[in-house]
């Protein structure tokens, strides 16, 4: 059975508080169980910060624009731990419909990587601590490999670590209608993986999303089960506990009993992000992934 830590899931802020903080977030999280607060590090992700900061949608943060998204707290609690979610490169659609493409992710070019690490350390420097985790997504682009997608967490990894003096684990999170959604596009990444950085390989990997992976299943009229089976035990680092962001339910169609199944046999660390967008609902979604670790 491996050894579970919870995170705190980043949510949708009040209007006008932007990307909030890292201790106040903190201090909702500790009293739930969580080891974790999840920090959102998206690019400028919707016309509001567009307009606060007078970057584009999809630009790199600067400096001044961490300032402006991100609260000024007092220096982090020794004990704060956090882990980046950083952008899953999504279509931004507004009510009268506009639609702001999405990011392209460019895991293929150093130059590019190098500038998202260094987006993330000035975020990091801003919240007073470095992160303990750094989630990355795939994006849609065809010509980025298995490969290059693994040689940039190492690329990050050790970017951020020369800024701070310490090494973040780098997971990936997959994504549906990308190039890493199912489950075989999840085991051959964590081929190459284990091909292109075995270095890092005892930390960073996966984070599987069960909802994305049944969603993808469905697409494409496959059995979840067998998508789940296919990724390998040893490339998840963790898991996302949600139905379409809600807070799961045993009679969701999801086979959550299976997926469960599925992570039991882990003897290492492992967390779980129950990523949901209701603050009331994080407490039952936790006493939900303890009651299906038990069966």
């Amino acid at each position: 059975m491996p050894n579970i830590s919870y995170v705190y899931p980043s949510m949708m802020q009040p209007r006008g508080t932007f990307r909030n903080g890292l201790m106040n977030r903190w201090e909702v999280a500790k009293p739930l169980g969580c080891s974790y607060v999840e920090i959102p590090a998206n690019f400028i992700k919707n016309p509001y910060e567009a307009k606060v900061t007078g970057l584009q949608i999809q630009d790199f943060l600067t400096p001044e624009a961490v300032e402006q998204l991100y609260l000024n707290e007092p220096k982090p609690d020794p004990d704060v731990k956090y882990i980046f979610h950083t952008d899953p490169s999504f279509d931004f659609e507004m009510k009268n419909g506009t639609i702001y493409p999405a990011a392209r992710l460019k895991w293929n070019e150093n130059d590019w990587v190098d500038a998202f690490t260094v987006m993330l350390v000035t975020i990091s420097e801003h919240l007073g601590k470095p992160a303990d985790k750094i989630e990355i997504h795939p994006g849609d682009e065809k010509y980025v490999s298995y490969k290059d997608t693994a040689l940039a967490m190492k690329r990050i990894r050790e970017n951020y670590g020369d800024a701070f003096g310490t090494e973040p684990d780098i997971i990936l999170e997959n994504r549906n209608r990308s190039n890493i959604s199912n489950g075989s596009d999840l085991r051959n990444f964590w081929i190459a993986m284990e091909e292109y950085v075995p270095e890092i390989c005892d930390t960073s990997g996966i984070v599987l999303d069960i909802s994305v992976l049944f969603n993808v299943a469905r697409r494409e009229r496959k059995d979840i089960r067998n998508y789940l089976d296919a990724v390998p035990n040893e490339g998840i680092k963790g898991i996302h506990v949600h139905a379409w962001h809600d807070a799961a339910q045993p009679d969701d169609p999801i086979p959550w009993e299976y997926a469960f199944e599925k992570i039991k046999p882990i003897d290492r660390d492992l967390f779980i992000n129950p990523e949901i967008h209701f603050e009331e609902k994080v407490e039952s979604s936790i006493g939900f992934c303890n009651q299906m670790l038990r069966y």
